[in-house]
Protein backbone atom coordinates (compact mmCIF):
# COMPACT_ATOMS: atom_id res chain seq x y z
CA UNK A 1 0.00 0.00 0.00
CA UNK A 2 1.29 3.41 -0.82
CA UNK A 3 1.05 6.47 1.44
CA UNK A 4 0.43 9.72 -0.17
CA UNK A 5 2.05 11.28 3.57
CA UNK A 6 5.74 11.67 3.60
CA UNK A 7 8.40 12.92 6.60
CA UNK A 8 11.38 13.92 5.46
CA UNK A 9 14.27 12.44 7.78
CA UNK A 10 17.61 14.13 8.30
CA UNK A 11 20.20 11.61 9.38
CA UNK A 12 18.36 8.77 8.48
CA UNK A 13 21.40 6.32 7.95
CA UNK A 14 21.77 5.84 11.56
CA UNK A 15 21.74 7.02 15.20
CA UNK A 16 18.23 9.01 16.20
CA UNK A 17 17.77 9.41 12.54
CA UNK A 18 17.45 5.91 11.71
CA UNK A 19 14.83 5.26 14.84
CA UNK A 20 12.81 7.89 13.86
CA UNK A 21 12.48 6.66 9.88
CA UNK A 22 11.42 3.15 11.92
CA UNK A 23 8.84 5.05 13.86
CA UNK A 24 6.96 6.94 11.03
CA UNK A 25 7.43 4.22 8.51
CA UNK A 26 6.17 2.02 11.38
CA UNK A 27 3.16 4.59 11.77
CA UNK A 28 1.73 4.52 8.42
CA UNK A 29 3.72 7.64 6.48
CA UNK A 30 6.15 7.22 3.37
CA UNK A 31 9.89 8.65 4.29
CA UNK A 32 12.29 10.54 2.32
CA UNK A 33 15.74 9.61 4.20
CA UNK A 34 19.02 12.24 3.51
CA UNK A 35 21.81 11.33 4.80
CA UNK A 36 25.56 11.17 3.28
CA UNK A 37 25.10 7.55 3.22
CA UNK A 38 21.11 7.35 3.45
CA UNK A 39 20.80 3.32 2.52
CA UNK A 40 22.81 2.27 5.41
CA UNK A 41 19.27 2.81 7.47
CA UNK A 42 18.49 -0.56 8.34
CA UNK A 43 14.49 -0.51 7.62
CA UNK A 44 12.25 -3.62 7.81
CA UNK A 45 11.78 -5.38 4.50
CA UNK A 46 7.68 -5.13 5.04
CA UNK A 47 8.29 -1.24 5.10
CA UNK A 48 11.17 -0.90 2.64
CA UNK A 49 9.11 0.31 -0.60
CA UNK A 50 7.72 3.35 1.37
CA UNK A 51 11.85 4.07 2.46
CA UNK A 52 12.97 6.63 -0.54
CA UNK A 53 16.92 7.35 0.30
CA UNK A 54 18.32 10.15 -1.15
CA UNK A 55 22.45 11.05 -0.44
CA UNK A 56 22.03 14.91 0.88
CA UNK A 57 24.77 16.91 2.39
CA UNK A 58 22.36 19.45 4.26
CA UNK A 59 24.70 21.99 4.21
CA UNK A 60 24.41 21.97 0.38
CA UNK A 61 21.21 24.46 -0.12
CA UNK A 62 20.91 23.59 -3.73
CA UNK A 63 21.35 20.02 -3.13
CA UNK A 64 18.56 19.92 -0.41
CA UNK A 65 16.38 21.64 -2.48
CA UNK A 66 16.75 19.26 -5.15
CA UNK A 67 15.80 16.35 -2.74
CA UNK A 68 13.10 18.17 -1.54
CA UNK A 69 11.13 18.84 -4.83
CA UNK A 70 11.85 15.65 -5.96
CA UNK A 71 10.25 13.95 -2.51
CA UNK A 72 7.03 16.57 -3.22
CA UNK A 73 6.97 15.09 -6.79
CA UNK A 74 5.98 11.51 -5.42
CA UNK A 75 4.42 12.67 -2.10
CA UNK A 76 2.57 15.27 -0.20
CA UNK A 77 5.77 16.66 2.50
CA UNK A 78 3.72 16.91 5.96
CA UNK A 79 6.69 16.86 8.35
CA UNK A 80 10.57 17.00 8.76
CA UNK A 81 12.15 15.24 12.08
CA UNK A 82 15.88 17.12 11.56
CA UNK A 83 18.68 14.96 12.85
CA UNK A 84 21.85 15.39 10.81
CA UNK A 85 25.06 16.48 12.58
CA UNK A 86 28.23 16.14 14.11
CA UNK A 87 30.46 16.35 17.03
CA UNK A 88 33.43 17.72 17.36
CA UNK A 89 34.68 16.79 20.67
CA UNK A 90 35.84 13.17 22.53
CA UNK A 91 39.13 11.54 23.09
CA UNK A 92 39.92 11.35 18.84
CA UNK A 93 38.89 14.94 17.66
CA UNK A 94 39.38 17.83 20.87
CA UNK A 95 36.96 20.14 20.94
CA UNK A 96 39.04 22.37 23.24
CA UNK A 97 40.65 25.84 21.84
CA UNK A 98 43.58 25.84 24.03
CA UNK A 99 45.57 23.17 24.85
CA UNK A 100 45.58 21.92 28.50
CA UNK A 101 48.96 21.28 29.42
CA UNK A 102 50.26 24.36 27.56
CA UNK A 103 47.93 27.26 26.76
CA UNK A 104 48.33 27.04 23.25
CA UNK A 105 45.61 27.71 20.32
CA UNK A 106 44.71 24.30 18.76
CA UNK A 107 44.45 24.02 14.96
CA UNK A 108 41.26 23.44 15.23
CA UNK A 109 39.01 26.20 13.40
CA UNK A 110 38.54 23.82 10.80
CA UNK A 111 36.71 21.59 13.24
CA UNK A 112 34.86 24.37 14.56
CA UNK A 113 33.63 25.99 11.38
CA UNK A 114 32.05 22.32 10.17
CA UNK A 115 30.94 21.71 13.32
CA UNK A 116 28.86 25.19 13.24
CA UNK A 117 27.54 24.41 9.29
CA UNK A 118 26.43 21.27 9.84
CA UNK A 119 24.81 21.47 13.35
CA UNK A 120 23.37 25.06 12.41
CA UNK A 121 23.47 26.26 9.10
CA UNK A 122 22.22 22.96 8.10
CA UNK A 123 19.52 23.24 10.33
CA UNK A 124 18.15 26.32 8.32
CA UNK A 125 18.85 25.46 4.84
CA UNK A 126 16.85 21.95 5.68
CA UNK A 127 13.75 23.85 7.36
CA UNK A 128 13.66 26.45 4.51
CA UNK A 129 13.43 23.94 2.19
CA UNK A 130 11.03 21.98 3.81
CA UNK A 131 9.03 24.30 5.07
CA UNK A 132 8.44 26.05 1.94
CA UNK A 133 7.19 22.72 0.45
CA UNK A 134 4.63 22.52 3.15
CA UNK A 135 3.32 26.20 3.19
CA UNK A 136 2.62 25.32 -0.67
CA UNK A 137 0.11 22.23 0.30
CA UNK A 138 -3.26 22.94 -0.17
CA UNK A 139 -5.44 22.40 3.01
CA UNK A 140 -8.74 23.99 4.36
CA UNK A 141 -8.42 27.28 6.53
CA UNK A 142 -7.06 26.77 9.72
CA UNK A 143 -5.96 23.00 9.02
CA UNK A 144 -1.96 22.39 9.56
CA UNK A 145 0.15 22.04 6.52
CA UNK A 146 3.01 20.50 8.36
CA UNK A 147 5.48 19.98 11.43
CA UNK A 148 8.87 20.28 12.00
CA UNK A 149 11.27 18.67 14.99
CA UNK A 150 14.97 19.58 15.49
CA UNK A 151 17.31 18.33 17.25
CA UNK A 152 19.41 20.19 19.86
CA UNK A 153 21.40 18.66 22.95
CA UNK A 154 21.64 18.79 26.46
CA UNK A 155 24.96 20.43 25.84
CA UNK A 156 23.51 23.44 24.38
CA UNK A 157 22.93 24.52 27.79
CA UNK A 158 25.08 22.31 30.04
CA UNK A 159 28.15 22.06 27.69
CA UNK A 160 31.69 20.33 29.21
CA UNK A 161 35.03 21.90 28.41
CA UNK A 162 35.99 21.01 24.71
CA UNK A 163 32.32 21.38 23.62
CA UNK A 164 31.98 25.11 23.03
CA UNK A 165 31.64 24.46 19.25
CA UNK A 166 29.23 21.89 19.68
CA UNK A 167 27.43 23.79 22.71
CA UNK A 168 26.99 26.88 20.57
CA UNK A 169 25.87 25.21 17.30
CA UNK A 170 23.33 23.33 19.70
CA UNK A 171 22.17 26.03 21.26
CA UNK A 172 21.88 27.96 18.02
CA UNK A 173 18.74 25.52 17.24
CA UNK A 174 17.11 25.90 20.50
CA UNK A 175 17.59 29.81 19.67
CA UNK A 176 15.36 29.56 16.15
CA UNK A 177 12.86 27.20 17.82
CA UNK A 178 10.39 29.84 19.08
CA UNK A 179 10.59 32.27 15.94
CA UNK A 180 10.32 29.67 13.35
CA UNK A 181 6.82 29.00 15.04
CA UNK A 182 6.15 32.03 14.92
CA UNK A 183 7.49 32.85 11.48
CA UNK A 184 5.85 29.19 9.54
CA UNK A 185 2.51 29.90 12.37
CA UNK A 186 1.26 31.68 9.15
CA UNK A 187 1.58 28.97 7.26
CA UNK A 188 0.11 25.98 9.88
CA UNK A 189 3.23 24.94 10.36
CA UNK A 190 4.25 23.91 13.56
CA UNK A 191 8.45 24.05 14.74
CA UNK A 192 9.28 22.21 18.03
CA UNK A 193 12.94 20.94 19.03
CA UNK A 194 14.16 18.02 20.83
CA UNK A 195 16.94 17.94 23.59
CA UNK A 196 18.87 14.45 23.83
CA UNK A 197 21.03 13.70 26.99
CA UNK A 198 23.71 10.44 26.41
CA UNK A 199 22.19 8.41 23.97
CA UNK A 200 23.38 5.38 22.46
CA UNK A 201 24.30 6.45 18.66
CA UNK A 202 27.43 6.59 16.79
CA UNK A 203 28.00 10.19 17.52
CA UNK A 204 29.28 9.03 20.98
CA UNK A 205 31.84 6.22 19.54
CA UNK A 206 34.78 6.05 21.23
CA UNK A 207 34.07 8.25 24.10
CA UNK A 208 32.91 6.40 27.65
CA UNK A 209 29.22 6.51 28.19
CA UNK A 210 29.78 6.00 31.66
CA UNK A 211 25.71 6.31 33.77
CA UNK A 212 26.25 7.45 37.27
CA UNK A 213 25.74 11.29 35.71
CA UNK A 214 22.18 9.96 34.84
CA UNK A 215 19.58 9.91 37.99
CA UNK A 216 17.08 7.52 36.19
CA UNK A 217 16.71 5.44 34.54
CA UNK A 218 20.78 4.75 34.85
CA UNK A 219 22.02 4.23 31.20
CA UNK A 220 22.12 6.01 28.00
CA UNK A 221 18.53 6.49 25.75
CA UNK A 222 17.82 4.11 23.28
CA UNK A 223 17.22 6.00 20.23
CA UNK A 224 13.85 4.46 19.51
CA UNK A 225 13.10 6.56 22.88
CA UNK A 226 13.72 9.62 20.95
CA UNK A 227 11.92 8.52 18.07
CA UNK A 228 9.15 8.28 20.25
CA UNK A 229 8.96 11.75 21.09
CA UNK A 230 9.25 12.62 17.30
CA UNK A 231 6.21 10.56 16.71
CA UNK A 232 4.52 11.95 19.68
CA UNK A 233 5.50 15.64 18.89
CA UNK A 234 3.94 15.11 15.19
CA UNK A 235 0.53 13.38 16.31
CA UNK A 236 0.15 16.17 19.18
CA UNK A 237 -0.87 19.45 17.50
CA UNK A 238 -0.71 21.61 20.57
CA UNK A 239 3.28 21.43 20.77
CA UNK A 240 4.84 24.40 19.19
CA UNK A 241 7.98 26.53 19.83
CA UNK A 242 8.87 24.23 22.48
CA UNK A 243 12.07 22.80 23.46
CA UNK A 244 11.83 19.18 25.21
CA UNK A 245 14.66 17.77 26.81
CA UNK A 246 14.68 13.52 26.89
CA UNK A 247 17.68 12.59 28.67
CA UNK A 248 16.67 10.59 32.46
CA UNK A 249 17.77 14.19 34.20
CA UNK A 250 21.00 14.58 33.44
CA UNK A 251 21.65 18.27 34.51
CA UNK A 252 24.96 20.33 35.16
CA UNK A 253 28.48 19.71 35.28
CA UNK A 254 30.16 17.15 35.84
CA UNK A 255 33.78 17.42 36.12
CA UNK A 256 36.56 15.37 34.04
CA UNK A 257 39.52 15.53 32.54
CA UNK A 258 37.97 13.95 29.12
CA UNK A 259 36.87 16.35 26.33
CA UNK A 260 33.47 14.29 27.63
CA UNK A 261 32.57 12.01 30.40
CA UNK A 262 34.51 9.86 32.42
Amino acid sequence: MEHSRAVVVTGAGSGLGAAAVRRFLAAGYAVHGFDLNPGDAPVPEAAAAQFFPAAVDVTDDAAVGRAVAAAAAVHEIVGLVHCAGIAAFGPAQPGHLLAPDTGEPFDNLAAIERTLRVNLLGSFVTVRRVAASMAAREVPAGAERGFIVLTSSGAATDGKAGQSAYSASKSGVIGMTLPLARELGAFGIRVATIAPGLFDTPILDGTPKLTRHVPFPARVGNPEEFAALAHHIAENAYINGEVIRIDGGIRGEFASPAPFVR
